[in-house]
């Protein structure tokens, strides 16, 4: 599946997500919409990744989400907006 993020997210997910690098087959550059295409080969475990990292790094002791943990999420849900609108 294609997955087109902001630099930013795409970003986010390459270097806070332990073991997405796996499931990207490909990535490229979209001068013309401003976003970076990812090629995964599982976007389900990808969301897994994205999911665990929220729970053991995004939350804080009262289990309210920090700040590394609402990137995750908006990133989690610009994943799966895309999943099921594509």
């Amino acid at each position: 599946m294609i997955v087109k993020l902001s630099e930013d997210m795409a970003k986010l997910l390459i270097r806070e997500v332990d073991g997405v690098d796996r499931l990207i087959k490909s990535s490229r550059v979209n001068e013309i919409e401003d976003n970076i295409e990812l090629n995964i080969s599982d976007i389900d475990e990808v969301q897994l990744l994205i999911n665990d990292e929220i729970v053991y790094r995004g939350l804080d002791n009262q289990e309210t989400a920090n700040n590394l943990g609402k990137r995750l999420y908006a990133l989690y849900d610009e994943i799966l907006y895309q999943k099921h609108n594509n």
